[in-house]
């Protein structure tokens, strides 16, 4: 029987916990972000200036997505202005392919040309600017964009036939849209494999939503737009700001501490093993 050193376990969970620690920064800049544009004060400003925008928008020009959705997640033809989407599927994690994760395989952002209406004005967004932004590898995911604070996806329909367990629950009104327990969902798996289908998710901003963004105000020969640059960024945040504010706090604060209870762990196990 092969003997593991207590000291490269409690080395391999202090790692993993300073891992954790390290993984709630991306949260806490993203809650950063929110409570810095929360305090800015919203309205056109003067050209040159950060300026943040709230306000419905307007389409010229609709966004398509590279990848056509399946029906139920397209409900009206009104024009999107931006349209954020991932395909997630449920892969087996660990080396006993006991746990199982949602993982994006496939994505994409579309933005069409669109302005928000703001004190009267109609202030054209520079929607290039986002989509060469988010330029890269292609399961780029649009919902973790430093760019984007879209929040949960408004819509999330499977791509494929539910597996028997599921398809009870759900015509039993335990899961599902409606159900007692609509964020949940049971996995049968089968090898490497499970029996989940891939979903897909997207949210649509379209014609007349509601949209709050904010970048470098420009004043061009059709009027003011809003622009992103290298030092400051364009931002567009779906929602209210409130409610992501907290939600990101909270899982910042739940990854940071859970790497130190790790690193707490590994810093006892070494001590019983000196």
């Amino acid at each position: 029987m092969v003997e593991v050193d207590p000291l490269v376990i409690a080395g391999l969970v202090a790692l993993f916990g300073i891992g954790t620690v390290v993984g709630a920064r991306k949260p806490y800049g993203r809650y950063k972000t929110i409570t810095d544009i929360m305090t800015d004060s919203e309205g056109i400003d003067a050209p040159g200036e950060e300026t943040t925008l709230r306000g419905p928008v307007s389409v010229t020009d609709p966004a398509v997505p590279e990848r056509p959705p399946p029906e139920p997640a397209d409900e009206t033809d009104d024009p999107a202005a931006l349209w954020a989407w991932r395909v997630r599927r449920k892969v087996n994690t660990g080396g006993d392919r006991s746990g199982t994760r949602w993982k994006t395989v496939e994505s994409g952002l579309s933005v069409g040309d669109f302005t928000v209406e703001q004190d009267w004005e109609h202030v054209e967004v520079d929607g290039e600017w986002l989509t060469d932004a988010e330029t890269g590898d292609e399961t780029d995911d649009p919902f973790d964009s430093p760019n984007l604070y879209l929040g949960d996806p408004e819509k999330s329909v499977p791509l494929g036939e539910l597996d028997p367990l599921n398809r009870l629950l759900e015509r039993l009104g335990v899961t599902g849209d409606d159900g007692m327990l609509s964020d949940w969902e049971f996995t049968v798996s089968a090898g490497r494999k499970t029996m989940t289908p891939d979903r897909y998710q997207a949210t649509v901003i379209r014609d007349g939503d509601e949209l709050l963004v904010r970048g470098e105000l420009v004043e061009t020969a059709d009027g003011y737009a809003l622009r992103g640059t290298d030092e400051t960024p364009l931002r567009v945040v779906v929602g209210r700001l409130e409610e992501k504010s907290e939600r990101l706090r909270a899982e910042a604060l739940k990854r940071a501490l859970f790497g130190v209870g790790l690193i707490l762990v590994g810093g006892a196990v070494a001590l019983t093993a000196l």
